[in-house]
């Protein structure tokens, strides 16, 4: 006699499902087949896997009606024990009622037992793996609740789970990774979410978009959404700028509490809520991943590089680590790009990886908040921001793809208001600015520098060493995006106070007369800038000698001014030797021996010397394609210059003729800013050879 057919879901369908098509036909492929397959469904908490099984549930049952179905929650050890009792129960188990009946293991042969028909069994949020795993009580009495699942060829079951490692350990390779929805899966969702009279908002596609982009196109935080605008009379604009309002009030948002039928009514519906549980379940179990999910809140949540996190455990505690917090789908591995340059980027890193993370933007927001509800958003910002200046004290110029990118998550954690006060924060801020500047991006190097000299104002005297660095910082900057009255008028007033508080020979007051000089030259004053580089160089060639790079850069600067006052035969004596001493104390690739080469071409080319100057300039522009970040100011010029020389050859007219810039046949006006700013950082005005 066959049994009854049994149907013990505790959930309603869920409400309005949408998509998943692919992933339902994978469900039914595995539900339908014989020999007690399993299966997993694993994905970020919110993505919609109980839902999913819920579909597949319902319609397995119209599909298949002589299946038993069978809903096991496992959430905890208790959640699943009473289940099996219900299922014992509705199974009619001769002595299941008994005070020393052995439930599990009855209810576990019932469905072993190949007589009893086909059924499903979905082991819903099996999330903790020692709910399953444990071995509860000692010795022969002890047990674990993995073993309780029946087995028969004519049973399946499904697991849905958070945790890739317990999709993993729950069903080997049979797993269907659960991502967020489609554009078009979302935009359904809405639509079938919104009360009626609030589905005209749909019809608005540039709001629908942003709102799903915001989201992440994650279901619950959707469902959530929804639910809080149609209780509150509210629409989908509204809702965006209440969100985008403060990192605070997105938190708050994403923590609202809702009515979900479809979802158990004893746990929180919160997208936040749900993280906050997978969260302390990693902090339980993996306290090197809870640390590093920690720190990625308080930076930003892209690009994350692997060695911008700190140090903890060994480095097979660090593998486990990631492994955990890429398992519940909170960070996800960036892919490379291709790069031409990659092999020799892998050999010159001085750090053992270039792998970098995102954080799942929602994931992110949640977690600060997590910090900040525990008190632990202070400590954790502080020690984020030590590990960056850790991290970018170590640079090196010439490894600028080392630590290129840390310089966002230093902005970012330097912004963090918490720390505004702390010594670490100025620190921070003149490793940014100081590496801004290197990359050419003076505005923000100029941002940072003003930032801590804004600071120090109030704190150091005018002729304190560490104030005067900055203002020396600052106006360096302020050359470098042409604003040479402003930089000659900060440049003066630090030379004199270095000059008083260091003496006349001292490096730092030289490097001020370096800076003066430039922003002379910058205006047009060649001739007091040339006075000024002579005893620069003087001084510099008596206190560090002749082939100090500093010295050889006062004679490139020297070089650059007898250029602009037309004295080229000194001009490339100068930079003759220059060059050479660079290649021999640098090397040939170094930036400086580069710059060195392009204003050697440069000049050749001003002197109608083509062919010397073409063959200059493939040699700097090949250099800088690796020496120098794309779209650097220098790189941009000295491409240019070298394009403009070609196609002269080419036309057999005179060298890069002054109408060349006017004609607007080369450049885009974006461009030809950036390439104005290049010129005005290395002391030519203009693109004329």
């Amino acid at each position: 006699m066959e049994p009854e057919v049994l149907w013990l879901v505790p959930l309603p369908r869920p409400q309005s499902f949408v998509g998943r098509t692919t992933q339902l036909a994978q469900l039914s492929t595995h539900i339908s087949l014989q020999g007690c397959h399993r299966l997993a469904i694993y994905g970020l908490g919110g993505c919609g896997k109980t839902a999913l099984a819920l579909e597949a549930a319902y319609r397995a049952g119209e599909q298949q009606p002589a299946h038993a179905i069978f809903w096991v929650p496992a959430v905890s050890r208790e959640s699943f024990e009473q289940a099996y009792r219900e299922i014992g129960r509705r199974l009619r188990i001769p002595g299941i009622t008994g005070a020393k009946a052995d439930v599990k293991q009855l209810v576990k042969a019932r469905l072993s037992d190949e007589g009893f028909g086909q059924w499903l069994m979905v082991v819903d949020n099996a999330d903790d793996v020692d709910v399953l795993f444990e071995v509860v009580g000692e010795g022969r009495s002890g047990d674990r609740l993995i073993d309780y699942l029946p087995h028969s060829r004519k049973g399946s079951i499904v697991f849905t789970t958070r945790a890739r490692k317990a999709a993993i350990d729950l069903a080997e390779n049979n797993v269907i990774v659960l991502g967020e929805l489609s554009e078009r899966e979302a935009l359904e969702m809405v639509r079938t979410r919104l009360i009626l009279e609030q589905q005209y908002q749909v019809e608005d596609e540039v709001t629908v978009r942003e709102f799903l982009g915001m989201l992440a196109f994650l279901a619950l935080a959707i469902v959530q959404a929804v639910a809080f605008i149609n209780r509150n009379d509210s629409t989908l604009s509204g809702y965006i700028r209440l969100y985008r309002a403060s990192e605070e009030e997105a938190g708050k948002l994403l923590s609202k509490e809702f009515k979900d039928q479809s979802r158990y009514e004893e746990i929180e519906n919160a997208i936040a809520t749900t993280w906050y549980i997978s969260f302390e379940q990693i902090q339980k179990h993996d306290k090197v991943a809870a640390g590093y999910l920690s720190f990625m809140a308080c930076t930003t949540n892209n690009n994350i590089p692997l060695s911008m996190l700190p140090i903890e455990g060994s480095e097979v505690e660090q593998i486990e680590a990631i492994g955990t917090l890429k398992a519940y789908t909170f960070i996800t591995e960036r892919q490379p790009q291709a790069d031409r340059h990659k092999a020799q980027e892998q050999q010159e890193h001085s750090l053992k990886s270039t792998a970098a993370f995102n954080v799942h933007p929602l994931v992110h927001l949640a977690m600060q908040g997590w910090l900040k509800a525990h008190d632990q958003w202070f400590g954790w910002a502080e020690r984020t921001m030590m590990r960056l200046v850790e991290v970018l004290s170590l640079g090196e110029i010439r490894l600028r793809k080392s630590w290129m990118p840390y310089l966002p998550h230093a902005t970012c954690v330097a912004d963090i208001h918490e720390i505004l006060e702390s010594e670490g924060r100025l620190t921070l801020l003149k490793q940014v600015g100081r590496w801004e500047h290197v990359l050419g991006r003076d505005r923000a190097a100029e941002k940072a520098h003003r930032h801590v000299l804004k600071r120090q104002e109030s704190t150091l005297g005018k002729e304190h060493v560490e104030m005067l660095a900055s203002m020396s910082m600052l106006a360096h900057t302020l050359c470098g995006q042409g604003k040479y009255a402003e930089a000659e008028v900060i440049d003066r007033e630090t030379l004199a106070l270095r000059e008083k508080v260091s003496g006349k020979e001292h490096p730092d007051t030289i490097t001020s007369m370096n800076h003066l000089a430039q922003a002379l030259g910058g205006q047009g004053k060649y001739a007091e800038a040339e006075a000024m580089h002579r005893e620069m160089l003087a001084l510099r060639e008596k206190v560090l000698g002749h082939e100090h790079p500093d010295t050889l850069a006062s004679m490139s600067n020297l070089a650059l001014v007898l250029d602009k006052q037309g004295k080229y035969e000194e001009a490339e004596a100068m930079n003759r030797q220059t060059l050479a001493r660079r290649e021999n104390v640098l090397g040939p690739e170094h930036p400086d021996t580069l710059t060195s080469v392009y204003y050697l071409a440069h000049l050749l080319a001003k002197q109608h010397r083509v062919d010397e100057s073409l063959l200059l300039y493939q040699r700097a522009s090949a250099g800088y394609d690796t020496a120098l970040r794309k779209g650097h100011p220098t790189v941009l010029v000295c491409d240019q210059h070298y394009a403009d020389l070609c196609a002269t050859q080419e036309q057999r007219r005179p060298a890069c003729s002054p109408s060349t810039l006017d004609s607007g046949a080369v450049t885009s006006t974006s461009k030809r800013s950036r390439l104005s700013r290049g010129l005005a950082k290395i002391g030519i005005k203009s693109l004329k050879h």
